[in-house]
């Protein structure tokens, strides 16, 4: 490749990382609050974006200096804990992406298993609502919009 095509190569591809920059989604400010465990973005939309700290992939530890030691980066597009060596887009966490594909997938199957123990509880009340809803001729059927 001769300097010239690198050149031009390099100025091309300079352009097309300021457009998808201009294009993300970036926080004005972030911080954590360490009581409720909230990763609290203030958006450049105006809109606030609360995100429980442990649904992000390297952050569900114990140890509140390090959660709470991040800057934003590039613009506010990115975020960026320190000590943890830990960097999420802002976009994925405004898209509800916390992590890779298999996080994101344990992450699921982990709530999921919380629903269904839940849902499988037999308690008094749970049995005393089935015995009356089946004395009113069991479950009301779903109407389907057409």
């Amino acid at each position: 490749m001769s300097d010239n095509e690198f050149e031009k190569e390099f100025v091309e591809a300079t352009e097309r990382g300021k457009a998808s920059l201009e294009s993300l989604p970036k926080a004005l400010t972030a911080r954590y609050d360490h009581l409720s465990k909230l990763l609290v973005l203030e958006l450049q939309n105006g809109a606030t974006l609360l995100v429980p700290i442990n649904l992000i992939q390297g952050l569900d530890i114990p140890d509140e200096k390090a959660l709470a030691d991040f800057d934003l980066v590039l613009q506010g597009s990115q975020i960026h804990w320190h000590s943890l060596d830990v960097q999420m887009y802002i976009k994925s966490l405004v898209e509800g992406v916390f992590g890779t594909p298999l996080w994101m997938q344990q992450l699921k199957k982990h709530y999921s298993s919380i629903g269904a123990k839940g849902g499988a509880a037999r308690t008094a009340a749970k049995i005393a609502a089935s015995r009356k809803n089946g004395k009113k001729g069991g479950r009301p059927r779903r109407i389907l919009a057409a």
